[in-house]
Parts: structure tokens; sequence; C-alpha cells
């Protein structure tokens, strides 16, 4: 019979017996990363009866969604908001038992301000799709008449873009948006306002492809998908706290602090033949390791053996999400 739980390191707590019912000759799996992917990962393999050993370099779990106090304050790192159709997230917060501590629009609403303008809002209407957002658009204030028209025609030709066609990667968003005559204003009032906080890049730089996929899975389908939902509590709390309780209950290992040195992978080379985790000068062996690191780390890490292109991991960009935190002396909108 194998061993419940990895070997520990000096000082680390012994853990309590198997819980009942559990097979002790459970497979050894070891996560590497402690952010969304790791967490939920590590918790799948516990709920499949696995004995999962979870390693994260951070002194904490959440990844790039933490929480931390500023000036008597708790603020966060992280994107707080969230859409229904996004399905594997609120299977995950289901889980970890924490739906009360987010909330979801029964309705899409969302107002538009501008300095100068009236108020317009982006609101679902009871209407088929994708016709369910066309009164919104139809009466959006910061777009003259022309230019609402012009939008509602793009959108019908961006829902009929093929996502499997990896071409439309290749191209930027915005340079399409202008091939439909849409004016800079159109895109820097609307087309913006949809594509910055959900690919974190304005239309300009964002590819066509991405693009694509946020319109016709968020907006464009389902009339219900794209309802907006958000954090009430930091995220800490939603996220790396209730997953540490539920993964130390079900006897899972976690070592925070602990970077991993390297890999070793035999067997017929791949990656779900990497058996030993190096880390602290100590080998840790498992059935199977889920690398679940940011891609530059796992770039490092992967051995040749595993046949994966590391050189092509190395080469991809990133657009980092910036948090800025801004506390007014006084209320500056009359909304929630």
């Amino acid at each position: 019979s194998a061993p419940r739980h990895a070997a520990a390191w000096p000082g680390d707590p012994v853990p309590g017996p198997p819980p009942p019912g559990a097979a002790v000759s459970a497979p050894r799996i070891i996560v590497l990363g402690g952010g969304l992917a790791g967490l939920s990962a590590a918790i799948a393999c516990v709920d499949a009866g696995a004995c999962v050993t979870l390693l994260e370099a951070r002194t904490r779990l959440g990844g790039a969604t933490w929480s931390t106090r500023r000036f008597g304050l708790e603020i966060d790192n992280g994107q707080h908001v969230f859409l229904r159709c996004f399905d594997s997230y609120r299977g995950f917060l289901r889980r970890l038992g924490v739906e009360d501590r987010v909330t979801l629009q029964p309705r899409l609403a969302v107002p538009v301000a501008a300095p100068g303008r009236p108020r317009a809002w982006i609101r679902r209407h009871r209407l088929p799709s994708p016709a369910h957002l066309a009164p919104s658009l139809l009466r959006f204030r910061h777009l003259e008449p022309a230019e609402r028209l012009r939008a509602a025609r793009s959108a019908r030709r961006l829902a009929a873009l093929d996502l499997a066609d990896s071409r439309l990667d290749a191209h930027r968003f915005g340079d399409w948006l202008a091939e439909q005559g849409e004016s800079p204003a159109a895109i820097e009032r609307f087309w913006d306002l949809l594509i910055r906080p959900t690919l974190n890049l304005p239309a300009a730089d964002a590819s066509l492809l991405l693009a694509a996929v946020v319109c016709q899975k968020g907006l464009l389908g389902d009339p219900a998908a794209g309802d907006i939902g958000w954090a009430k509590l930091p995220l800490g709390r939603i996220h790396g706290e209730p997953a540490e309780a539920l993964l130390r209950a079900a006897g899972a290992r976690l070592h925070l602090r602990s970077p991993v040195d390297r890999l070793e992978c035999t067997g017929d080379g791949s990656p779900a033949a990497c058996p030993a985790v190096w880390v602290r000068g100590q080998r840790l062996e498992a059935e199977a390791v889920i690398l679940a690191t940011p891609y530059r780390e796992a770039a490092r890490l992967l051995p040749p053996a595993a046949g994966v292109d590391c050189d092509g991991l190395r080469r991809l960009g990133r657009s980092p999400i910036v948090n800025l935190h801004v506390v007014f002396d006084r209320p500056v909108l009359d909304l929630p």
C-alpha cells in the first residue's frame, strides 16, 4: 500500500488518519500551483479519492486573486466580475460553498456614465437572442443614431464569424471594426466598453478571434449568458481561504513557500509520466503531477522528456491586469 501522504518537511504537523472509507492505496497526486486552476484541480482529485499534495511558492493560496490590508482597509488584487456563462467558475464557488459571498444579476443591466452626457444603459430585454440587446443598442445615447445602426450591423457580422478559424487570431479587432465602417468615436464609446474589461485590451489591440468569442458566448448567444456577477467580500475569503479549509479537511497536504526546483519525467515521455518533484532538496514521488503554474514557470520546470514546446511557452505574450484602488471622500455617483 502506498502512504496516504507525501513526506513532510521538518516542523510540518503530522496529518491525521484518512477520512472514513478512504482507500489507503489511493493514487498520490502532486499539484504545482495554488491559483484557481491548481485549487480546482486539487479539489477534483480529493473528491475522486486521491491523496493530494499541493505546492505553492507564495505565502498564500488564490494565485492572482488575493486580499491584503493597507491603511486599515482590506483591499484586493484580481478580477471581481464574472458572467453567468462562467459555468466552471460558478461550479468552483458552489463546491467551496461560497455562492452567498457573490451576487449575480437576475438580468443584465449596466449603466454607462460619461461627463456631459445623459446616462445610458446596456440591458437584457425579454426578446430572443440576439434581439435581446437591440433595444438598448438602439437607445444608446453615447452614439449617434447612424452609429447605433452600424453597431447593430457589425454585431450581426461578428456573430457569423467562425470561431474554429484560427486565422482570425492574426487580425486585430479594431482593424476589423474599421473595415465595417465603425467610427473611432463608436469604437471608443461602445466597443471598447465591451472588450476592454473582458480581454484587458482596447479593441485596437485585441484579437479578432477572442473578441468574437466574448461577443458570441457572452452577449449574442444565450440571452442570460452575459448577466454580471461580482464579489461581495474580499477575494481571499471567496477563493484561497475556503479552498484551503476544504482541502485540509479532506486530508490534502498543503505546502506554502515551497517553490519547486525541478520535475523528473520518466516512462513513455508523456506529461502524465512525471512521477517526481524536487523541492527544498527533497524528492517527492507520485503517480501523477498536475502543473498549474504560470506559463513561464511551466516552461522552466518541464523536462525535455515531457514533449512540450517550452520555447513556444516562453514566447507567449501577456497583458497584466493592474488594480488601482481609489478611496473618495464623498459619493461620486448616485449608483450602488
